[in-house]
């Protein structure tokens, strides 16, 4: 087929020019080598490009969109996702086009998302006829459904910061950083561990920062937080009727949201066992099918869990997928608690203290040593959230631009403090070494199932550790 039939067969009605040159939608044809045969105005205009210098390039030039690459490639559709061109987002339909089953391009439709709804666009008269008299509302229905979720789309890409966010420069937490962005463009999945308070949500933004998906949605998901019998609906969508109160048209599930970004299953632990079979189905298969739909839809995700609890010992036990935990533990990042990296403190306060400041309308300079001593020697169970909550009440008491002991909750003053290292020192001398290196020896090193063996803090079996010399055996 000639470039002339080509152009005659996309040209022949005027139905087709006025779908192509509508002013709220974007339209490319590009043919089976990339170059660009057809653009209009509109998405022109939306790459600031004029449009006769698009024609006749190939569409690399102007990194219109990446996926067409695909489309050339597979020749199957994809639709409505997300897409980035020229820095601004908005959502891509792109369609591979046969002609008496020859393969002869792609093109692609795309709806900005900039924040207006459907109904409060002006369109010409003459384009709203058309649609109608077509009965092609659909692309009316599918931009409204979009709206919907146009907020999450928003709020799930809003990760703009990196490891600098990180606050801290302890060894490991330092570690921790650089292996981040080592790992960044990596499409292995990762697991968080670590202690309900330490942050494991802002490392995994940062994870998603660093990868070559941060121009794509980051979808955040508590899997604690969902009903067991709502969470597959949440995670893979349902189509219309699928159960009693289900929206009309449907809605998207969380694994669609997060197409060729990163969804972020935080406390995985606490998943239901029937939904971690269908979860490992969705990373072996890579697709998905929604609630009610026997329709397979192919995604690209990658995925980050974080739990609190030891997933490796729940495997053994049988309360967790042993096949799905190792298809999430591929990449491990255990996350320190407060009191494992007590160095920190002094800058996590700093850092807190202004961004408080900000939030309280308050105007405190800087903390009293005494007031640091007392923070950096109390046990911190509820890590970095407690000492967040800590802050914000100190502060709001405080009468002066400096915080100071008299500020602080009642059991960082000196009596409270005085029973606490009491207690502590009790505790010590009355665990034995023997006692911890059977503790280790059963819980195969984890400091915290040891911890939990001998009934006492994570921070104090490390003191202990430390007091009998075992740090650098186990």
């Amino acid at each position: 087929m000639t470039q002339k039939d080509i152009f005659e067969l996309l040209r022949e009605t005027k139905i087709l020019s006025l779908l192509i040159e509508n002013p709220y939608e974007g339209f490319i044809f590009v043919d089976k080598d990339g170059i660009i045969r057809i653009i209009n105005e509109t998405l022109a205009h939306y790459l600031n490009v004029p449009k006769n210098q698009l024609i006749g390039q190939h569409f690399d030039k102007f990194k219109i969109d990446s996926e067409l690459h695909r489309i050339i490639e597979t020749k199957k559709p994809d639709l409505l996702n997300i897409f980035l061109a020229m820095g601004k987002n908005g959502v891509a339909s792109r369609h591979p086009v046969f002609s008496e089953g020859e393969f002869i391009g792609v093109y692609g439709r795309y709806f900005s998302i900039d924040g207006r709804d459907l109904k409060e666009n002006t369109f010409g008269e003459e384009y709203i006829n058309l649609l109608e008299g077509l009965q092609v509302s659909n692309i009316a229905q599918a931009m409204l459904e979009l709206n919907a979720y146009r907020h999450e789309f928003f709020e799930g890409n809003k990760t703009r910061f990196g490891v600098e966010k990180i606050i801290g420069s302890s060894p490991y937490i330092k570690e921790l950083k650089e292996k981040i962005v080592i790992v960044g463009d990596s499409p292995s999945s990762i697991l968080l561990s670590g202690e309900s308070g330490t942050g494991k949500e802002l490392f995994a933004q940062a994870i998603h920062f660093h990868s070559n998906r941060s121009n794509y949605p980051f979808v955040r998901v508590n899997c604690a937080a969902i009903p067991e019998n709502l969470l597959e609906s949440e995670l893979f969508g349902y189509v219309e009727g699928a159960f009693t109160g289900a929206l009309k048209r449907g809605k998207m599930g969380k694994f669609e949201l997060a197409n060729k970004g990163i969804i972020f299953l935080d406390e995985i632990g606490d998943m239901p066992l029937t939904m971690q079979a269908k979860l490992l189905r969705v990373l072996q298969e890579k697709e998905i099918e929604r609630l009610g739909s026997e329709k397979v839809i192919p995604i690209d995700v990658r995925v980050i869990s974080a739990s609190n609890k030891d997933l490796h010992a729940m495997a053994m036990q049988g309360t967790f997928r042993a096949d799905l935990y190792y298809r999430l533990n591929v990449i491990n990042f255990h996350i320190p608690s407060l009191s494992d990296r007590k160095e920190d403190i002094p800058e996590l306060v700093d850092y807190f203290i202004k961004d408080l400041n900000a939030k309280l309308n308050r105007n405190i300079k800087e903390i009293s040593p005494e007031a640091m001593q007392r923070l950096i020697s109390y046990d911190w169970p509820g890590n970095v959230r407690e000492l967040i909550n800590v802050l914000e009440t100190s502060m709001n008491f405080c009468s002066s631009d400096v915080l100071t002991v008299k500020d602080l909750p009642y059991y960082f003053h000196a009596n409270h403090l005085d029973t606490m290292e009491e207690n502590l020192h009790t505790t010590m001398e009355h665990v034995k070494k023997s006692e911890v290196i059977a503790a280790l020896e059963i819980s195969g090193g984890k400091r915290k199932t040891a911890a939990s063996i001998l009934n006492i803090s994570k921070s104090t079996l490390y003191r202990l550790m430390k007091k009998y010399d075992l740090l650098d055996e186990i």
